[in-house]
């Protein structure tokens, strides 16, 4: 996956972050994690949630969003999702989508939605 945006304009407030585990089952359901980040910078200062931390970390080599202020340009180049980084977490073979919203000003801005199957082999 390779991925562009230039941001226009960014907000003077914080920005929020809500990330979704959801599980295939007659529609998209909760399934997991649900986690709201009320400030992205700080989040991006202490690194203080593990599943997160594992989402992130498994791209922070191919993308120019480590630290604040974010530029206005955001990069993720080339980048894989490392299959092995799944063995952290307790997941039966489904079909996943994970949902990440970016909120400011009582609003949701933005939407990331990455779906993938998990399958295992025996």
């Amino acid at each position: 996956m390779s991925l562009r945006a230039h941001i226009l304009h960014w907000p003077k407030a914080p920005i929020s972050m809500r990330m979704q585990l959801l599980k295939k089952a007659s529609g998209y359901k909760p399934f997991l994690y649900n986690i709201c980040q009320s400030d992205v910078c700080e989040y991006l200062e202490k690194r203080n949630h593990p599943f997160i931390n594992i989402i992130l970390n498994s791209f922070v080599n191919r993308t120019n969003i480590n630290k604040c202020p974010i530029p206005p340009e955001i990069i993720l180049e080339h980048f894989r999702f490392p299959v092995k980084v799944l063995d952290m977490m307790p997941l039966p073979s489904g079909d996943y989508g994970l949902f990440t919203t970016f909120s400011f000003g009582q609003k949701e801005r933005a939407q990331v939605k990455v779906y993938f199957t998990l399958t295992e082999y025996r």
